[in-house]
């Protein structure tokens, strides 16, 4: 039987190879020469097996190898094409056969015992790894959320463009390249946008993640890029996605008949280019590769009332210089470029007769910024080993506002919408600014691989924002109808003007810094262990560098149990139980701890024309009358102290999975199992304390000083409220305690549950697919740092929490909770030189709610209730009730309709002019469905009598992308 190979923790940013090599009687062979070359960079490592047979080659530069094993004796084992994937190891075990020995039974037994194992008995990461050749086959878009999507476990979420993993939001995951964080600094949600022709590997960890990863409760993208080899290598790629082959969905209409989506107007032409080079400067040492993608959307975007005729172009690069001083220790240095620009001019548009008018203005943006990385990995010795990586990347958005026009939304005549000219409803400036720095060893001491490093962080915030418009009228306007107890003096059902001016200023930073440690421990022949722990400590600051959160000692156990079932490394079952830390995102910097000032003004309606709209003047704002009031929500104040309560906690969620894979057919096919269980045990969201404030002082004989109430305050929902300041201005710190149990807010809950079955591998020479089933759960009150329901991008600053009104009946089935997902995708070669590609997904639909107002005196909002002024109610038609207030749970109003989406793509590959040429078609979305994604949840509006049945609730608001074809061309030599 064979013996297990050496433990060795997962490496992380590059590839690994072990095994163990034995002799035809199954004798553990000790004192043979392993010896790795890789075929493009001719980088060479040697190892010689322990006295149990086994071996180990860490930090491998991804690629093919070339391997060798020889003893003295022996005949030589050769494998020409070993391809080495990122984060996972490759396990090769070789039986050598006696020199000589020409025994046919010994002969097969020779060659049918050496082989590569597809079950990594050291890992229960879950997850996949899709590499460049993949992509070339099948018909994926690119992009990292494209990617993800093909893993199980993971679902697309429309509102926010990016993934949802194991049931999280799509802002708690993790995106990296060549060790370095690619994560959009602001948001979270998806990462920079990458030249993907520069992608070689990308792995999808989707559960069990090792604990040198922090800062995610979801999943972490890991991505290897290309590099050059010692072959010089010139390329060219094109892309063309013309308009004359896409489809065009027909228009979303309101019951009124007006327009909602006007996609039928709609057009557009994506081009892409890709020029590269690589090779070496210096033969087997110095290897670089160098990428320009510029890429162009030139489209027309249609509205109700106007039209936007532009493009938006991205100048990308990428570039990447290997130094292998030696073959063992080697220099990394990558850079990136992702600037993005937009222009275009909008027009007058008639979305009924689909009639063109004048111009009304031209619009420009212009964001992106650059990335810079180094690496430095040393192989100390056979058993010790280390890694230091250092990242800066600078992501801009630059003022480029051309029209002074404001916002303005009306509800005059029916349903919500746009009756402005506008082209930017917001002006902004801003620059963030992410540095980095890991540390890693590794340490193999007998029958442990040690894992321990450091991973620090740090954000730069400055970031500026204010409403469109002319001095004075500048602002984002509402018009509509107001309801029983909306705004002083202004009687239900009567119309009214709203007008929002919201500034932000926010110089501000952000750290995290990190410790982990793994052992990953070969108790046995059969038992391997992974014992992790990370430890980290996070802060942000206000713009004058004090801090509002402050949050130390994050504990996260990661610990991982894999047992070789029958000892011949074909079967395994395994059990993971992690904690994961989400950190404050930088965003919240802005809303919450920047000097925000939000102002609401509320005027009586102005001059209207003959059918009831308001007209707007000049200056592009609405016509108002007599000015009734004003709110003010925030009052810009950053003191720390009034930001964030004093014993806030950081925002966790446990994991807890089961399973097993076993390999079939000779180790053709993989069979896996796996249930998850997460559970949010923490979340930080902001709520609004000031009714609740003012009820604790008046209780407490406590008259405030000025500007010494709190207002939007981040808090952990359902846990004790404590804020410590000099709220009298007596000069001593005061400490202001609710308990939980008088505050009435819900505790955060999100709890999620799978179980997926995964079926892989290659049958005979030309058929290779993936396939899955997953059946997930996904309940509770919140869905994490965004909020699909309202379409709210602002990670841990949602209405979530805002008021308890809000969260009443709140609990129930999840925005991203899809029930079934069935996916299958791989390729076919037909011939050598034609490959086919399919990739089908059908998935059940998402939860619908009936969001309407909250009714007064019930629930959070009953007499005597710390909420009982019920603020909620400004909100609008946000809390879970139906038209006649009747309680109506999150999720309980059925289920958006299963979708069924097919991808096909037909590649060919021949030999011109001494290169390679590629040609390839893809058609996304087939069958041209146009199945719902999401749907209007707002159940009821305020008409002129009072609050009324929404009659567009359940009307589809997003749907499958319409067909598309999509022509590639890539020629290489």
């Amino acid at each position: 039987m064979l013996s297990a190979p050496s433990a060795m923790a997962a490496d992380t940013f590059n590839g690994s190879v072990k095994g163990v090599i034995t002799d035809t009687s199954d004798v553990a062979t000790s004192g043979a020469t392993i010896t790795l070359k890789h075929k493009g960079k001719n980088i060479t490592r040697t190892v010689t097996t322990n006295a149990d047979g086994s071996y180990t080659l860490r930090k491998l530069p991804v690629g093919e190898y070339t391997m060798t094993i020889t003893k003295e004796g022996f005949d030589t084992i050769q494998k020409s094409d070993l391809e080495v994937t990122v984060g996972g190891a490759i396990i090769y075990n070789g039986v050598l056969l006696a020199e000589g020995n020409t025994d046919a039974d010994i002969e097969r037994i020779s060659v049918t015992g050496s082989r590569i194992s597809r079950v990594d008995l050291e890992s229960s990461t879950g997850g996949i790894v899709v590499t460049a050749g993949d992509l070339a086959k099948m018909p994926v878009e690119s992009g990292f959320e494209a990617m993800a999507l093909l893993a199980p476990g993971t679902t697309g979420n429309t509102a926010f463009g990016g993934a949802s993993i194991g049931g999280s939001s799509s802002a708690e995951n993790g995106y990296y390249l060549n060790g370095i964080n690619i994560t959009t600094i602001k948001t979270g949600i998806g990462s920079i946008d990458l030249p993907w022709e520069a992608i070689s590997q990308t792995e999808i960890k989707t559960g069990g993640i090792d604990p040198e990863f922090g800062g995610a409760l979801g999943g972490i993208v890991n991505a290897i890029s290309k590099s050059g080899s010692n072959e010089f290598e010139f390329g060219a790629y094109g892309r063309i996605d013309p308009e004359a082959t896409r489809s065009h969905h027909d228009n979303l209409l309101n019951s009124d008949g007006s327009v909602y989506s006007n996609s039928a107007q709609d057009e557009s032409t994506f081009t892409r280019a890709s020029i590269w080079a690589s090779g070496a400067i210096v033969e087997d040492s110095l290897f670089f590769y160098a990428l320009y993608a510029p890429q162009e959307n030139d489209y027309r975007a249609a509205h109700s009332t106007t039209l936007d005729d532009g493009s938006t172009t991205s100048d990308r690069y990428f570039g990447k210089l290997d130094w292998y001083i030696n073959d063992e220790h080697s220099i990394e240095f990558t850079t990136i470029g992702f600037t993005k620009k937009g222009k275009g001019t909008s027009y007058k548009n008639n979305w009924e007769t689909q009639e063109v008018g004048e111009s009304t203005g031209t619009y420009a943006s212009r964001s992106g910024g650059d990335v810079y990385g180094l690496k430095y990995t040393g192989l100390l010795t056979d058993d010790l080993s280390v890694e230091v990586i250092a990242g800066r990347t600078v992501d801009k958005t630059y003022n480029a506002v051309e029209n002074s026009d404001p916002l303005v939304w009306s509800q005059m005549t029916g349903s919500w919408k746009i009756i402005s000219s506008h082209t930017d409803s917001t002006v902004r400036e801003s620059e963030f600014i992410r540095d980095q720095f890991r540390f890693d060893f590794n340490w193999t001491l007998d029958n442990h691989d040690i894992k321990f490093g450091l991973d620090y962080t740090h954000i730069d915030v400055d970031y500026q924002a204010r409403p469109n418009g002319v001095p004075g009228r500048e602002g984002w306007w509402d018009v509509g109808y107001a309801w029983d107890g909306h705004v002083s003096g202004i009687p239900a059902g009567t119309p009214y003007v709203k007008q929002r001016i919201r500034t932000d200023f926010s110089d501000s930073e952000v750290t995290s810094t990190a410790l982990y440690i793994q052992d990953t421990w070969n108790v046995t022949d059969q038992l391997v262990l992974n014992l992790g722990l990370r430890y980290a400590d996070v802060s942000n600051t206000v713009p004058d560098g004090r801090k509002y959160v402050d949050v130390k000692g994050q504990i996260a156990p990661r610990l991982q149990a894999i047992y070789d079932v029958f000892g011949d490394g074909a079967t395994k079952v395994y059990a993971t139980y992690g904690r994961y830390y989400q950190p404050v995102s930088a965003n919240m910097n802005i809303v919450q701890g920047g000097a925000r000032r939000d102002v609401h003004d509320y005027y009586l309606i102005g001059d209207t024309d003959a059918n009831g709209e308001v007209i707007l003047l000049p200056d592009g704002s609405p016509s108002t009358g007599d000015h009734v009031s004003t709110y003010i929500a925030q009052d810009g104040t950053t003191e720390p102290a009034l930001k964030a309560t004093s014993n806030l906690e950081s925002m966790y969620n446990d994991e807890i999975t089961l399973g097993f894979e076993q390999e079939l057919m000779d180790g053709d096919m993989v069979l896996g199992m796996r249930a998850i269980y997460r559970d949010l045990g923490r979340s930080i969201e902001d709520t609004d304390y000031e009714g609740v404030a003012t009820k604790y002082f008046e209780a407490n004989g406590i008259t405030p000083a000025d500007g010494a109430t709190p207002g939007y305050v981040l808090a952990n929902p359902g846990e004790d409220f404590e804020m410590k300041y000099d709220f009298d201005g007596d000069g001593t710190i005061d400490t202001m305690f609710i308990p939980a149990s008088e505050l009435g807010l819900p505790p955060a809950e999100r709890q999620y549950g799978a179980l997926e079955t995964t079926l892989s591998g290659i049958a005979g020479d030309s058929f290779t697919y993936n396939a899955s089933y997953t059946w997930s759960h996904g309940w509770g009150n919140t869905e994490g740092l965004v909020k699909t329901d309202n379409g709210q991008a602002d990670p841990g600053w949602t209405t979530s929490y805002d008021y308890a009104d809000l969260m009443d009946h709140g609990n129930g089935d999840l925005p991203n909770d899809k029930r079934h997902a069935f996916k299958l995708n791989g390729f076919y070669n037909i011939t050598e030189d034609l490959t086919f590609g399919f990739n089908a997904i059908i998935a059940s639909g998402s939860p619908i709610n009936k969001l309407g107002m909250h009714p007064e005196g019930v629930d959070s909002c009953e007499a005597g209730s710390v909420w009982e002024d019920c603020y909620s109610r400004y909100y609008g038609h946000t809390s879970f009730y139906d038209e006649n207030g009747n309680p109506a749970p999150r999720g309980s109003a059925g289920t958006t309709d299963w979708t069924q989406e097919l991808d096909l793509s037909l590649a060919y590959n021949i030999e011109l002019g001494g290169g390679d040429l590629m040609l390839k078609a893809t058609v996304y979305n087939v069958f041209d469905s146009d199945t719902q994604t999401g749907v209007n949840q707002t159940r009821t509006r305020d008409g002129a009598n009072g609050i009324e049945l929404n009659p567009d609730w359940g009307r589809t608001t997003s749907r499958l992308g319409a067909r598309y074809v999509s022509f590639e061309a890539r020629y290489a030599f």
